[in-house]
């Protein structure tokens, strides 16, 4: 090497060490970071092509064994779902569905594992509908196929006789009706009895079932089951939520309005496209007011659509619910249900039309 080559290396040498030199100082005094996270990576990346193996680094083989995360909502849902049933006399009952029906509400469909014989059995019996509060998933209602409820509506005030009405198929026509009140662990059975329907296919039912006073309980459920003919536990339910009567006042429609207005001597309330449907209720006696849509044709009141629900009525007169309809077809009738401690008034008048 040539001496003037010598003296060139020597003087970059200084000068690196000149650099970290100065680098060290700064460092050790403001505590900052040693450079950008960009200068970082320039100098690993050119050190690493220096003085790394250019070869290819081998390609990790995927497991073949991992799952992803179960659905923790849908498995909460099911078990909420398995524990009432089994609470209301299935045996050892199977989660076989899960759907969401809203943003905080699902419906399950189950079935018990075995019937008469130890027979397995797959299709589903009851679907139960919940909602999903703070707290966890809490049913809210359930219904069997086999047997549609006219009365008692969800949500509704009954005393004792509670009139039952709806349709139903079950072994020698026979469905079985329980009143529980709510409590911690197993339901308290207020009152029972039975009802008859069809045999081989839907006919209607109706009665009355006599029940104890539910001691300072304010809900429960009036369960329906069908008669199997076999000590194999109940193989499907329609249970209907219910509150009691805990008040002589009973609540009183004194008005009900909408917007568009009905018109003609049959109450027609027709809609177009999309739009707002409001109905105007004037009350007493009342803590709630609820709309429902129900379709029509014999037996539709168990297919009711809830449009809305008013709790917090001005003056404890007037309420008032808002249903945005979608543009599709819709004929039936309101069902304007209000609630209170003395029990629940109707008011059914009002035909619905959107073509």
């Amino acid at each position: 090497m040539r001496p003037s080559q010598i003296r060139l290396a020597a003087a970059a040498g200084v000068l690196a060490a000149a650099i970290g030199v100065t680098t060290a100082f700064v460092v050790g005094r403001d505590g900052a970071s040693p450079a950008s996270p960009a200068a970082i990576a320039d100098t690993t990346t050119s050190t690493i092509a220096v003085t790394t193996d250019p070869s290819p680094a081998p390609k990790l083989k995927p497991n073949a064994t991992s799952k992803p995360p179960a659905d923790r909502d849908a498995q909460a849902a099911k078990a909420a779902a398995v524990t009432f049933l089994r609470e209301l006399g299935m045996r050892d009952p199977v989660a076989a569905t899960y759907r969401r029906t809203a943003t905080a509400t699902a419906e399950v469909g189950l079935h018990p594992r075995a019937g008469e014989g130890d027979r397995e059995l797959s299709q589903v019996t009851t679907r139960v509908q919940l909602h999903r509060y703070t707290n966890g998933w809490v049913p809210t209602g359930a219904r069997a196929d086999s047997i549609e409820v006219d009365q008692p509506l969800p949500f509704s005030r009954i005393e004792s006789p509670a009139t039952v009405s709806g349709l139903s198929v079950a072994y020698e026509g026979t469905v079985h009706v329980r009143v529980l009140q709510d409590r911690r662990g197993p339901d308290r059975v207020l009152g029972k009895g039975f009802v008859t329907g069809g045999g081989t296919e839907l006919a209607p039912f109706s009665g009355s079932i006599r029940f104890a006073d539910p001691a300072n309980g304010i809900a429960g459920w009036v369960v329906f089951s069908g008669d199997t003919g076999a000590d194999t536990g109940i193989m499907s339910a329609t249970a209907v939520r219910v509150r009691f009567v805990d008040s002589d006042h009973a609540p009183q429609i004194l008005g009900v309005t909408t917007n568009p207005a009905p018109t003609g001597s049959a109450q027609l309330v027709t809609l177009g496209g999309t739009g707002t449907l409001t109905v105007n209720v004037r009350a007493f006696g009342a803590d709630e007011v609820r709309v429902l849509l129900v379709p029509s044709g014999t037996g539709g009141r168990p297919h009711a659509k809830l449009l809305g629900v008013d709790t917090s009525g001005e003056d404890g007169e007037r309420w008032s619910v808002a249903w945005r309809y979608p543009d599709e077809a819709v004929h039936g009738h309101l069902l304007i249900q209000v609630n209170g401690r003395g029990g629940t008034a109707e008011h059914d008048g009002i035909a619905v039309l959107h073509s």
